[in-house]
């Protein structure tokens, strides 16, 4: 087992080459190893290739972009140790067999494909699901530079045992970037008869026990942030409305794999899946 390394996927497109430089800083600042992958299904048709491609200009395209990604990654950060591998299959395959032995697995929310950059592309919806670690998942061009340093973290904090692990990967991401942590908690009224509308002392009274709550467990990860400053947003909104708007500006935003509700057993809730493909900065989704 080598969890000390993060791998990301690449396939030649804006987004992959921003999940490059996203994967490379996180590699590089904790001291990891970046390990860049790209896939191919030599019984698809290869975009840009057609269906009766000969098997080595595939091949040769997949090594080049392997190159010009390596290049990339130490453009960024020269003393960085990197690897690359060219693997049969599909990507999403290739990725989710990586993230058994890595740290964390980067990808571009959408690559080249016929699915549109407007909803969350097959190869990263596969990733999410089924990752055995942490997946960044990066959805802007903008991204192609390395995060600065004093960045805001987003979090999506809503009580539960991932938010909570959220939470604390939160803090330690903005000790990283030595910038602060904004959690985020979204209260959808159910019905009128709902407490927190009865009057303003209810909500007021919510309100403490969710900062409470915040300040208690942002605290836990120990000594080692002792500065970690986080600020509590309530907000009456669609959860993942909120964390889209107050990805504006942030240089990360985090969120558990899954939050309260849902059905047993299912890996990645729908709200994280919703958040990913809204947010204005690349998402870490925690496990």
């Amino acid at each position: 087992m080598n969890q000390s390394r993060v791998v990301v996927g690449v396939d030649g497109s804006p987004l992959s080459e921003a999940a490059v430089v996203q994967a490379a800083h996180f590699a590089s600042t904790r001291g990891m190893t970046l390990h860049v992958l790209h896939a191919f299904a030599p019984d698809l048709p290869m975009l840009g290739f057609g269906a009766l491609a000969d098997r080595s200009v595939v091949t040769d395209h997949g090594r080049r972009l392997l190159d010009v990604a390596v290049a990339r990654a130490h453009a960024a950060h020269p003393d960085l140790t990197v690897t690359s591998a060219l693997h049969d299959g599909y990507a999403s395959t290739s990725l989710v067999a990586s993230s058994q032995t890595a740290a964390l697995v980067v990808v571009g929310v959408a690559g080249h494909g016929v699915l549109s950059r407007a909803g969350l592309g097959a190869v990263a919806m596969q990733v999410l699901t089924h990752a055995r670690c942490p997946v960044l998942v990066v959805g802007h061009t903008s991204a192609a530079s390395t995060p600065v340093s004093g960045g805001r973290v987003v979090v999506g904090f809503d009580g539960s045992d991932s938010s909570v692990g959220a939470l604390r990967t939160a803090v330690r991401e903005a000790d990283v970037l030595s910038g602060t942590v904004d959690a985020v908690h979204a209260w959808q009224a159910r019905a009128a008869t709902d407490p927190t509308l009865a009057d303003a002392s209810s909500w007021e009274d919510y309100v403490a026990g969710v900062e409470q709550m915040v300040e208690r467990e942002a605290a836990a990860p120990g000594p080692e942030h002792p500065d970690a400053k986080v600020e509590v947003h309530v907000v009456r909104d669609d959860p993942v409305h909120a964390l889209a708007a107050s990805s504006e500006g942030a240089s990360l935003l985090v969120v558990g794999a899954r939050g309260r509700g849902g059905f047993e057993g299912l890996r990645v809730g729908s709200s994280a899946l919703r958040v990913v493909s809204r947010s204005a900065c690349p998402v870490l989704v925690s496990r």
